[in-house]
């Protein structure tokens, strides 16, 4: 062969062969085998988000309570603050400690346990035998001590001179001295928890026939008697000219594809008054139909959660008579779990996913940033929303700009309420407690 002819058949070998190549690559380059997929594989879009500078950090007893469960009691929070000050618990001994700088202001007591409780210069605790301290918040020297045991306390609330505690029953303490005054008359034990409306201490419990109904009771916070009890309501919502204005319960028998809520007079308990709400024009007799919401109230206006946001209505007026108020996220898409609000002039939404507002002035939709895990709660504190996650993280969102500020990493997965105190946001998780300064941004003016 020719060394012409040698050339050309060597070209033609080799395109041939580029030819195949790239008709038939490597078999392992080219067959998708469905087993892996690529989302969002990026940095996450926040990993540069500032860091909050922790300016003090200290460990705090986990809650025990009989065999409820810890993650429980933790969600309704285990420190108290107030008076510059965060009072928690530590191998069993109420401490004092400076807000600003973490500093021990004082130790107290033994054996000691929660609820905690603080008000006007007192701190109030549970010893494990039952004992409720009264303790001076400057000086951690005893006020007082209980003249009776309360075991097992899981709630401690203050209105006017009385303090009360619940343990499955109610008891009433004279907040000046710690005498008890009476436990209430009642055979059966009661949930927590407990409000106190007026001049009556209102508790639930349930009792068990045909079907399992709830019951609401309400006591005399004088003597502790009974004074009457209704089926199938929850707590009051408010309270207008000596009635308790309640959201009726569905039950197996009466399904309440709308929301409905009585009126009880405050003496007898009797309804006096119902009123219907419809926000949706639902066919109530479609079984299909979604129901009717949740209902809770501010100021003068009743405010109740639909499938596509919260309707509003002034309280006591017939809402066949008047033009409801509509805030929805519709235009987001969302999904409601849960509705919050109205505060600094939004009502917020989550899916546990996500957090969604709608301005009350204009009734636009906004969708808070920030958020890259489940929520495990948020809480609002000036003008800054405090998203705790499942994976540890608590961010600070702006609630007027809707973007995230600062974050910071904690190795808790379950969480209290955050607090503040002296300008500084307060965090408890199982066991831990750390402190930042509240942003600047934040700040209600």
């Amino acid at each position: 062969m020719s060394g012409t002819l040698l050339k050309s058949y060597l070209r033609t070998v080799i395109i041939g062969l580029g030819v195949l190549l790239m008709v038939n690559p490597v078999q392992a380059a080219a067959v998708d085998s469905h087993t892996s997929f690529i989302g969002s594989n990026l940095d996450d879009y926040y990993v540069n988000l500032s860091a909050a500078k922790v300016e003090w950090s200290t460990t705090m007893d986990l809650p025990t309570l009989g065999d409820i469960p810890t993650d429980y009691i933790m969600g309704k929070g285990v420190v108290a603050v107030g008076a510059g000050k965060a009072f928690i618990l530590q191998k069993g001994q109420l401490l004092a400690i400076n807000a600003q700088t973490g500093k021990v202001m004082w130790k107290y007591g033994s054996k000691l346990k929660t609820p905690l409780l603080y008000q006007d210069g007192v701190a109030y605790v549970t010893s494990e035998a039952g004992t409720i301290y009264a303790v001076n918040a400057a000086t951690g020297k005893n006020k007082w001590s209980s003249s009776a045991n309360s075991k097992g306390i899981s709630q401690l609330v203050i209105d006017k001179d009385q303090l009360f505690a619940a343990n499955g029953d109610i008891q009433a303490y004279n907040l000046k001295d710690g005498k008890l005054q009476w436990r209430d008359n009642f055979g059966e034990k009661l949930y927590e928890p407990f409000m106190v409306e007026g001049n009556l201490i209102l508790a639930q419990n349930s009792e068990s026939g045909t079907y399992t109904y709830d019951i609401l009771h309400a006591f005399d916070r004088t003597t502790g008697k009974e004074l009457w009890n209704n089926r199938d309501h929850y707590f009051p919502i408010t309270e207008i000219n000596g009635t308790l204005i309640t959201q009726r319960k569905a039950t197996l028998f009466d399904a309440l594809p709308l929301t409905t809520l009585d009126s009880l007079d405050v003496k007898t308990g009797k309804v006096v008054k119902t009123v219907v709400y419809n926000p949706a024009n639902i066919d109530p007799n479609d079984p299909e139909a979604p129901k009717g919401g949740i209902a809770w109230s501010d100021g003068d206006r009743i405010f109740i959660t639909g499938q596509k946001g919260v309707y509003s209505y002034p309280v006591n007026v017939d809402p066949a008579t008047v033009t409801r108020d509509n805030y929805s996220y519709e235009s987001i898409g969302a999904k409601l779990s849960y509705a919050a609000g109205p505060y600094d002039g939004r009502i917020l939404f989550s899916n546990e996913q996500s957090i969604y507002g709608v301005k009350m002035a204009n009734k636009s939709a906004v969708q808070y940033s920030g958020i890259s895990n489940p929520i495990a709660r948020f809480d609002l504190l000036g003008h800054g929303m405090y998203v705790a996650q499942t994976d540890g993280k608590l961010i600070a969102i702006d609630l007027i700009s809707a973007k995230p500020v600062v974050q910071l990493k904690t190795s808790g997965r379950v969480f209290g309420p955050t607090l503040l105190e002296s300008g500084m946001i307060i965090v408890q998780s199982k066991g831990i407690l750390t402190a930042f300064k509240e942003p600047q941004v934040l700040k209600m003016k």
